[in-house]
Formats: C-alpha cells, structure tokens, sequence
C-alpha cells in the first residue's frame, strides 16, 4: 500500500474493515449508506461523488485520490480512472467480492509490467492506461 502514501483512499467498508483501520499517512473516505456505522481515522460519506469532494477538500494530502474497493466501488470508480495498477497472482482464491470483468474494454495499454516471486507465490504488477 505504499503506492497511496500521500494521497488519498476512497474505499467501500468491507474495505475499511479488511484493513482494520484507516492506514497512516493518506486521507481515507469510506462510501457506506448506513449512518449508524463509523469509521475511525475516516471520513464516511454516501455517495462516491460525495467521497471525491471530501478527497478534493483533503488538502493535506498532496497525492491522488486512489479507488481502492470493494467491488461497488471499483465499478462505479473505474469510469473516472486514468491508470490500473494490479496485481496478478499465480493462484486461485476463493472469494465474494470482484474487480470489473470487463476493465479491460477501458484500459487497452500495458505500459509496464514487473513479474516477482514472494514466498513462493509468483506474482506480476502491470500498470495500464487507457
């Protein structure tokens, strides 16, 4: 998560809770409909045109504004993304919660990719552009 460092997090809240907290040094805005959940270290809006104004009003944070899940936010966010940067790993994961199938129709550019192993799990980082 370095990546965001600086910037600012526009996440869902299964997103929050993933990560336990709103992560030090970035701006977090979490995008819940329920008003009676909190979430300390961020601010809770309910729209994700809502959390783009509160990243905008951030000013401390420099960086950008990053969309970083869940799967409501990444298909309502992905329209307004200039760049992808994802992660592929070398296995199958079970899971409830899904990146856009059809990101690729938007971002047709590879610009780059890095392939590594971690703990003997290979992995490739792509960045992609529009």
């Amino acid at each position: 998560m370095d990546q965001t460092a600086g910037g600012v997090m526009i996440e869902g809240p299964a997103c929050y809770v993933e990560l336990g907290k709103a992560l030090p040094g970035r701006g977090t805005v979490v995008v819940s409909r329920d008003p009676a959940k909190s979430f300390p270290g961020a601010e809770r809006v309910v729209s994700l045109d809502d959390a783009l104004v509160a990243a905008e009003r951030m000013d401390q944070w420099k960086g950008p504004t990053w969309i970083t899940g869940g799967e409501r936010i990444y298909a309502l966010g992905l329209p307004l993304c200039e760049r992808l940067l994802i992660t592929r790993i070398d296995r199958d994961f079970l899971g409830d919660r899904f990146f856009p199938a059809d990101w690729s129709r938007l971002f047709t550019k590879r610009v780059s990719a890095k392939e590594g192993m971690q703990d003997g799990l290979g992995y490739a980082f792509e960045i992609w552009e529009r």
